[in-house]
């Protein structure tokens, strides 16, 4: 129904240190990327449930041939050679639970691309955590549990690129603060509302200017597989809107944090079939994990039951 999707994402206020301009960096790219027509579900601070929630209704809701964009702004970690986005209450995770709490980041494609999008664009600005943690929480000892610095390489799949905030296995610890963003979203704010570039090209130019204002310190890298020009803004489709205008000055408060914010006039009289789609979609119930359900067992009140005569009801797997 719609062609342009994006799932915006920055966690903050994790439990243990804090990363202060995550949510900055999510509500200013959510306006950025609205600016330009892309209907985007924006969410700040998740939970390892609320991710999980979050990151399925938005796969569930993408719909064939369309352009996605999945933005995260938080902490990442590599292990056993997969990519883990990191929810907020990163204390509960160690190594036993790190696969059901955190967002694989390669199980997360697969999902988008079984929905058969025309291009799908993964943007992780996201840092390995300080050393210090490694003394409060079991899980970041890579010694024990093998977890590396930085994140993984990885081969994208067809018609999917994906960008990382700096060079794999880099030993970023802290992201480099560029006002109210970090340095790689700050430049990324900067060129990805340009009008007629394709994304490869608008990605070369943000490594280009974070490289150079680093001194190489950070260095942003990029896998692409789509043979194709894929331009984010199409010559003259979005300029001379007021959305856009506003979306240029990122220095203005933001407060739009999810999906709601998006019935503003602009994108009601544009978009008014694709915006109840897009809620009706992010409305629909979601399928919980076996994990969640049992966790959630011990804190029902018990009450007693009738048994009925299961006999005459055939069994049903429901799982």
């Amino acid at each position: 129904m719609f062609q342009r999707q994006a799932l915006v994402i920055g966690n903050s206020n994790y439990e243990a240190i804090p990363r202060k301009p995550c949510v900055n960096d999510a509500n200013d790219m959510c306006l950025a990327l609205r600016s330009i027509g892309f209907l985007t579900h924006c969410a700040t601070d998740l939970d390892s449930y609320q991710m999980g929630k979050r990151t399925n209704r938005f796969a569930q809701s993408i719909e064939p041939n369309s352009l996605v964009i999945f933005y995260f702004s938080g902490l990442g970690v590599q292990y056993n050679d997969f990519n883990y986005l990191i929810p907020t209450d990163n204390a509960q995770i160690n190594s036993g639970n790190i696969k059901e709490d955190a967002i694989n980041v390669e199980n997360f494609i697969d999902t988008m691309r079984s929905k058969a999008p025309r291009a799908i664009i993964v943007i992780l600005d996201c840092c390995r955590p300080h050393r210090e943690l490694g003394r409060q929480m079991p899980f970041f000892d890579r010694q024990t549990l093998g977890l590396l610095q930085g994140l993984a390489p990885v081969r994208p799949p067809p018609s999917t690129i994906i960008a990382y905030s700096g060079a794999e296995g880099a030993p970023i610890t802290s992201l480099i603060i560029k006002g109210r963003n970090s340095i790689f979203t700050h430049h990324l704010l900067r060129h990805i509302t340009t009008p007629n570039v394709d994304v490869d090209t608008m990605l070369r130019r943000v490594s280009s200017n974070v490289q150079q204002e680093t001194r190489n310190r950070q260095i942003p890298i990029r896998y692409s597989n789509v043979y194709e020009n894929v331009c984010l803004v199409p010559t003259g489709s979005f300029q001379n809107n007021p959305m856009w205008n506003y979306g240029m000055q990122l220095k203005q408060p933001f407060g739009v944090r999810d999906y709601q914010s998006s019935s503003t006039p602009y994108l009601s009289n544009i978009f008014p079939l694709q915006l109840n789609y897009f809620q009706q979609k992010f409305t629909q119930p979601v399928v919980m994990s076996r994990r969640y359900i049992a966790s959630q067992a011990h804190q029902q009140p018990h009450v007693t039951r009738r048994r009925r005569n299961r006999s005459a009801i055939p069994s049903v797997n429901h799982f």
